[in-house]
């Protein structure tokens, strides 16, 4: 506000300066008292010319010379005497106000048609610190408005939700975005379901300073992921979500299932595949933080006792494999749930671990080794419906063409999945290929 005023008297001056100027320089119009002198002088012509006709005498010329001498005189002393007198206090008059006069009704124009609780905001700071609060604040007032009018609008509520999260005023923003949902179900896109999840995502950021997809989250995004395809940006990015959801509750060869379908139905020339390729690569190579690498610290003093003592403890040894494969070590899982197989060959739980441990260390997971399907048709023997062994073997009933038997394998885990799931979509996909 102060720069505005400055400006403002700055810009008064000018112009002030400027109208004096033109003031005090001559004009070439000429004024009342030049017309009257022009015809005093015309008179007199005419009598010099009655004079030499005849019509007057010498005498009479003379008179009426000195007549209009003596009148020429005094009315030429009389208006320049009133013409500077007037001129002067009209200029001086004019000068005097004209300052305050042009500051004033700017400063008044301004209050009654601008925005004069809006702070100064120099381009040099707005390219540095990006636009400040208020006039989002501003916006959300505006928004209001627009609503009260429109409340049918479901952008006018997405616009507003998205304003409220710029603001950092997520709970609001979360407010807007529940009633969006409950209100235009109609209306309800995959895009506006993905904005949703990422809501409530940054919601957990701001709490917890972590991504954590929950359960909520979850939901909101295999929404997104129903109403869109695979191969554009907003439905695997809703697909991504999901998978994250998978890794953060350590089922990793879902959430890698998920990843790597998404990165083979992405098309190459998508730009915004190389930015998902990096996300997922990052959460793949498990990078570790402060509290990850204490959890490695425990993991290592526990297996260095395993193995000194050449440790006869089935359970011990499943539970440094299951450390291993939260740590993303599969060789050394694999090694542990190893050691505890070959303990007890009969626990389901040693069988379980390391199949999947040799799975998870496998590069090809298209086509799986004998080792590994021996392991999981050991495994159906003794739990029939466990998810991941019906997975596996029937994806290798269908290389051997055993489709018959892949059908009943899928079926068996189809109706053990949730119809709003990922997975669910994942089987109901692979049935349909045996169908066709």
């Amino acid at each position: 506000m102060n720069i505005f005023i400055f400006i403002i008297i700055l810009i008064a001056l000018f112009f002030s300066l400027t109208i004096i100027y033109f003031l005090n320089k001559s004009t070439k119009s000429l004024s009342v008292s030049e017309v009257n002198n022009n015809i005093f002088k015309l008179q007199l012509n005419e009598i010099s010319k009655d004079l030499k006709m005849g019509v007057i005498k010498q005498e009479e010329y003379d008179l009426l010379k000195n007549e209009l001498s003596r009148r020429i005189l005094k009315y030429s002393l009389k208006n320049n005497l009133e013409s500077k007198q007037g001129g002067k206090v009209e200029i001086y008059f004019f000068k005097l106000i004209s300052v305050p006069i042009i500051i004033i009704s700017s400063i008044i124009f301004y209050y009654s048609s601008g925005q004069p609780s809006l702070p100064d905001l120099p381009l040099s700071f707005r390219e540095a610190n990006g636009v400040p609060e208020v006039f989002y604040q501003r916006a959300i007032i505006h928004i209001d408005k627009q609503i009260i009018n429109s409340e049918d609008s479901m952008e006018l509520y997405i616009l507003k939700a998205n304003t409220l999260s710029t603001l950092n005023q997520n709970d609001q923003a979360l407010i807007v975005w529940k009633h969006i949902i409950d209100n235009f179900q109609d209306k309800l896109d995959a895009i506006t379901f993905l904005s949703y999840g990422e809501a409530i995502i940054q919601g957990a950021i701001n709490k917890e300073d972590k991504i954590i997809i929950s359960d909520e989250a979850k939901e909101v995004f295999e929404n997104a992921a129903k109403l869109s395809s695979v191969d554009n940006e907003i439905g695997a990015l809703a697909r991504f979500y999901i998978g994250m959801h998978a890794y953060q509750n350590q089922n990793m060869l879902l959430a890698n299932n998920i990843w790597g379908f998404i990165l083979e139905s992405a098309p190459d020339e998508a730009p915004w595949k190389k930015q998902l390729e990096g996300q997922i690569k990052q959460f793949s190579d498990n990078k570790t933080n402060i509290q990850e690498q204490d959890i490695k610290s425990m993991v290592e003093r526990l297996a260095k006792r395993l193995y000194d003592s050449d440790s006869q403890d089935v359970i011990q040894w499943q539970k440094l494999g299951r450390s291993y494969l939260v740590l993303g070590k599969i060789e050394e899982a694999n090694k542990a749930y190893q050691k505890a197989y070959d303990l007890d060959i009969s626990n389901i739980d040693s069988t379980k671990g390391l199949a999947e441990s040799m799975l998870l260390s496998q590069k090809d997971n298209k086509n799986v080794s004998n080792n590994i399907i021996i392991l999981f048709e050991s495994i159906l023997s003794k739990e029939e419906n466990y998810p991941l062994a019906l997975w596996i073997i029937a994806e290798h009933e269908m290389i051997l063409n055993n489709y018959q038997r892949a059908k009943t394998l899928l079926n068996r885990l189809l109706i053990q999945l949730s119809e709003d799931s990922e997975e669910y979509n994942l089987v109901l996909n692979k049935l349909k290929e045996i169908n066709n």
